[in-house]
């Protein structure tokens, strides 16, 4: 055997085992870049936080003594954090159904539309495609009392000019409402695209059968479109929780903190109290309280895609 005969298979035994390596863990190149992303913007953050919230730290100090479990009894024992919570629990509840309930109904009225569907959806996105911070500042302006839009209509039928972000009854449900606003198309998106695969033959089948449309719609749609319905509930769930540049920009959390969310609330306790250990623990907070929702519409969802 000669030595370029020998140098020739080894190279190519070589050249084998990497491509096969490379075939093997050829995924782990396509997920690598997520990963690391991950990581850095996400795990990494957690786990600070979570150190940091067992300390008492600001951003003068030089020395930061353990304090254990101190930051989070105090913020589970702040009438603040506990009224941000509520303002949140509010924001969310009504958020989320508002916005789901109005981006299902357009999502079923558009079906039955033959002509112009394309520009009409198109238009119906705009508000998804706007920043929250845009969002903010337009409505601001449709809601000024003096020259707003808003009340130049309220004036044309002789309705007092109102100031519905200065006043504690009308803030809270205001800015609610422009977050519906904002965010039906998200779910109105969602459940359309989850409509165009349902199956043809049971509507077929009910059709033949003579079922009403009211039957057909409890009795199939619903039932078939049940995981898109909670996955979109589940994204607006945890999007509302963190819902922070709408509200800073147009309430700032007044009037007297009825609108002021718990990421707002964290915001000011870090940056403008100093108390960087306490809003981590807040934040700590906050996390467990999206993950339990979180996981509990996950189990409720893949078990019911595994008794369908």
């Amino acid at each position: 055997m000669t030595a370029t005969g020998a140098t020739g298979r080894a190279d190519q035994s070589f050249s084998t085992r990497l491509y096969r390596a490379t075939q093997r863990y050829k995924h782990w190149f396509f997920i690598a870049p997520a990963l690391l992303i991950i990581l850095t913007v996400v795990i990494y953050p957690i786990i600070f936080s979570t150190g940091v919230s067992f300390f008492r730290v600001t951003f003068a100090s030089q020395s930061r003594p353990f304090v254990g479990l101190q930051n989070f009894e105090r913020m589970l024992t702040n009438d603040d954090f506990i009224e941000s919570t509520f303002n949140t629990l509010y924001y969310v509840v009504f958020s989320v159904s508002g916005s789901f309930a109005l981006g299902f109904g357009v999502a079923l009225l558009i079906r039955r539309i033959t002509v112009g569907k394309d520009l009409l959806r198109l238009i119906l996105i705009i508000p998804i495609t706007m920043a929250p911070i845009v969002v903010g500042l337009m409505w601001n302006w449709m809601l000024d009392p003096l020259f707003g839009l808003i009340n130049w209509f309220l004036d044309l039928v002789n309705i007092p000019e109102q100031t519905f972000l200065a006043q504690a009854a009308t803030a809270r449900m205001t800015v609610v409402l422009v977050d519906i606003w904002q965010w039906y198309p998200l779910v109105f998106l969602i459940i359309e695209a989850g409509m165009a695969t349902l199956p043809r033959a049971p509507y077929e089948s009910a059709r033949l059968e003579g079922v009403s449309s009211w039957m057909i719609f409890r009795r199939i749609t619903l039932p078939l479109l049940r995981p898109v319905i909670l996955v979109a509930l589940l994204l607006r769930t945890v999007d509302a929780f963190r819902t922070f540049d709408l509200v800073r920009v147009m309430t700032d959390g007044g009037p007297a903190l009825t609108t002021e969310t718990l990421s707002l609330y964290l915001y000011r306790t870090a940056f403008t109290f100093n108390k960087l250990s306490r809003a981590a623990a807040g934040s700590i907070l906050m996390l467990l309280v999206i993950g339990l929702i979180s996981a509990v519409m996950f189990r409720y969802l893949f078990r019911e895609v595994g008794d369908s």
